[in-house]
């Protein structure tokens, strides 16, 4: 890795961990085992329709990318995450983390999300239609993070939630399938802003603002989880 590519990635990394997921409030109540069966259920419900879009995200990034290495790798990626290549599609197995917390698939695909994901899901949408950097930055934001987060969530399931393997699937697999991802959108980042330098701030923008728009959402969901405690109260 070029001295300038090292630089990149390193503002990048403190850029993002402005807004380290494992640290929000949500999170941390996982962590030490204080949230109920209803909060994951809620959890799994909301957030499998940022889980289900996510090859959408690609698709549409696919199909603006001229013909090349980068759009192909792009495409093998969508593949990935559409169980084409290997295993089920990622939106199947985080449906089974719901079902193994009790929802059913028809309310969760129905559901009438809170205004922080439906702002979530317009980002990634909209961060795909810009600069190829910009949209790696926003995709590299969020892969780059989901190993150590996906470690964490799997072990909180089996040490203080009980779930079983399929349910904890989704963590599972992710604890290994996005290092590689992150490792991807990395090196297509760095090849691109080779050629590219002039984009470096506005991919670093992008990949804080995606941080910000994931950070968001988990504020609307433990803003759901606080209300339940004081309903309860």
């Amino acid at each position: 890795m070029s001295d300038s590519s090292a630089n990149f990635f390193s503002a990048l990394d403190r850029r993002i961990e402005r807004y380290d997921l494992l640290q929000h409030a949500y999170y941390q109540a996982w962590s030490n085992g204080e949230l109920t069966r209803e909060d994951l259920r809620e959890y799994a419900s909301e957030y499998w329709h940022h889980v289900s879009a996510f090859p959408a995200y690609l698709s549409a990034l696919h199909s603006q990318l001229p013909d090349g290495k980068l759009r192909r790798t792009v495409l093998e990626n969508l593949m990935d995450e559409e169980g084409l290549q290997e295993g089920a599609p990622h939106s199947d197995l985080w449906m089974d983390f719901a079902a193994g917390m009790g929802a059913k698939e028809e309310t969760v695909r129905s559901r009438k999300l809170d205004p922080k994901t439906v702002a979530l899901l317009d980002h990634y949408r909209a961060a795909m239609g810009n600069s190829p950097a910009e949209a790696l930055a926003a995709l590299y934001a969020y892969e780059s993070r989901v190993p150590a987060i996906a470690k964490t969530k799997a072990e909180g399931l089996e040490q203080h939630y009980g779930a079983d393997a399929q349910t904890r699937r989704y963590f599972t697999v992710h604890t290994t399938a996005d290092v590689h991802h992150a490792r991807v959108w990395h090196d297509l980042l760095s090849a691109e802003l080779a050629s590219h330098p002039e984009q470096s701030e506005a991919a670093l923008q992008a990949a804080e603002d995606a941080a910000r728009a994931l950070w968001n959402t988990l504020d609307g969901i433990e803003a759901g989880r606080q209300a339940r405690l004081a309903a309860a109260a």
